[in-house]
């Protein structure tokens, strides 16, 4: 059995190298309750179009890969085109560099930045999912999870690339590893799925653990390099939600590890974005940047 596969094992099934054109639906609330009805869910006529989408969206996330015609998956991809287009986007390419907001000594500051706000308003050429070890997406309806809101930004038929990955890899996606996905109705071009290691709540990482989580970010950067138009990768920071792995370790790795990576790959990749959700998360990456030796 496959404990792992080439990206030029997949890439052709998944068409990674073809364009995304994805035209906007014109009448965003009777494209949600159309496609609604299309999946036979029933809505009530005074519903909102925030709340419609929100049953779009759990209604999704319990649908299996391959089980939406392609008409119904165009019109949801063409919905969360539209979707996103209301939403402020930012331009991984205009975040300034740690270099010109902090005084530090960290030898990435001139190539990495790092951003507060959601990952799928970032109009990177790429961004990491923080994935399960199935790459199919959050299976929980609405929940807030990363997996789940870059699911749901995407489309459905970034699910359908995932489990194509798995059917040809013969198994469940290895901790530590990274496969790639366009990224659909996303501003990001592509999605780089890595599974990190999971935590009980409180503990503390064993070294395994601690590899793992160096495996991952390494991964994503190694895959990301075989693709030649990647030019700024957006990660968030791995393992640290529902997983649990604390955020102090986490973003002590996620520097040291990405500032090593760069250092032996000089002239690949234009910026690094450490993309956290919250200002308190940031803080402890802005807190070590300060204090690096």
């Amino acid at each position: 059995m496959h404990t792992s596969i080439d990206i030029n094992e997949y890439k052709q099934a998944i068409r990674l190298n073809q364009e995304t054109n994805i035209e906007p639906v014109h009448d965003l609330y009777a494209a949600i309750i159309s496609a609604l009805k299309q999946m036979n869910i029933s809505v009530p006529a005074d519903i909102s179009e925030t709340e419609a989408l929100e049953k779009l969206h759990g209604t999704l996330a319990l649908i299996g890969p391959y089980q939406l015609t392609a008409g119904l998956m165009n019109q949801i991809e063409a919905i969360a085109v539209r979707v996103n287009s209301q939403r402020l986007l930012v331009d991984a390419k205009t975040l300034p560099f740690i270099r010109n907001i902090y005084t530090s000594t960290y030898p990435a500051q001139d190539r990495t930045s790092i951003w507060v706000g959601d990952i799928t308003q970032l109009k990177a050429d790429a961004i990491v999912n923080a994935a399960n070890s199935y790459l199919l997406g959050c299976r929980l309806p609405n929940h807030a999870c990363i997996d789940n809101v870059i699911h749901s930004a995407a489309g459905p038929r970034l699910r359908d690339d995932c489990a194509t990955i798995i059917d040809k890899q013969g198994c469940k996606e290895p901790l530590g590893s990274a496969k790639i996905t366009r990224g659909y109705a996303l501003p990001a071009k592509y999605v780089i799925h890595t599974v990190g290691p999971c935590l009980m709540p409180g503990h503390l990482p064993s070294i395994e653990q601690k590899q793992q989580l160096i495996n991952a970010y390494c991964a994503c950067l190694n895959i990301a390099a075989e693709v030649d138009d990647i030019k700024t990768i957006a990660f968030c920071a791995i393992s640290t939600g529902v997983f649990s792995y604390p955020k102090i370790d986490a973003a002590q790795l996620a520097l040291t590890t990405v500032a090593d990576w760069l250092a032996n790959h000089p002239k690949r990749f234009e910026k690094i974005i450490f993309n956290l959700y919250t200002q308190a998360d940031a803080t402890i990456y802005e807190k070590l940047i300060y204090e690096w030796t």
